[in-house]
């Protein structure tokens, strides 16, 4: 057995070699967008008619600034099964 082949004393510069560093692609950040159409921004800027109705809405608002707006989920989840 020759340990001292022509083979052996190539060896070592395969595993020294450098390889290139894997660049990664830059990522594009995505965002959402909303289209709303004309009339349904008509709708939304309508005024409301039923004063009662306005007071439940300023209400919601104010639940929802305030921070505490909660529902019961399985009354709504009942509400959606009912259709």
């Amino acid at each position: 057995m020759r340990i001292d082949s022509a083979k052996w004393v190539h060896l070592p510069n395969t595993y020294e070699k450098k390889t290139q560093p894997e660049t990664k692609p830059e990522l594009t950040r995505q965002t959402d967008q909303l289209s709303i159409s004309a009339e349904a921004r008509a709708r939304f800027e309508e005024p409301v008619k039923h004063p009662e109705r306005l007071e439940k809405i300023n209400a919601l608002k104010a639940e929802i600034n305030a921070g505490t707006y909660t529902r019961d989920a399985r009354e709504i989840a009942k509400r959606f099964l009912q259709g």
